[in-house]
């Protein structure tokens, strides 16, 4: 029997069912709405694992976007130290740093 590339999906797919995370239960409500039987069945508030990538600063509620103006000097002084540094951190993380120090000087 040829082994093709493909053979080893099936033992894949199997093993990610084996090990699947298992969903929170349903709860299902019965209401009255008029003269009608409502069913609505809602999740319970246990948060499920999120797939793919983490949310980023963009679609998170705590970041806000801005613009603002600086030399072009200065903005490649601060690229170039902060990509030499050993603990890498983002341009966006600096400024926040540098604006709650000046907040709380005052």
């Amino acid at each position: 029997m040829n082994k093709n590339r493909f053979d080893g999906l099936k033992d894949v797919k199997t093993l990610q069912k084996s090990e699947a995370i298992p969903m929170p239960e349903k709860q299902t409500k019965v209401r009255q709405n008029g003269s009608k039987l409502q069913r609505t069945t809602t999740q319970t508030d246990v948060e499920t694992p999120r797939r793919g990538r983490p949310l980023g600063k963009r679609t998170n509620k705590d970041f806000r976007q801005v613009t603002a103006y600086i030399g072009t000097e200065t903005y490649k002084q601060t690229k170039i130290k902060l990509f030499a540094a050993d603990e890498r951190k983002e341009f966006s993380t600096l400024v926040d740093e540098l604006l709650s120090k000046w907040l709380k000087a005052d």
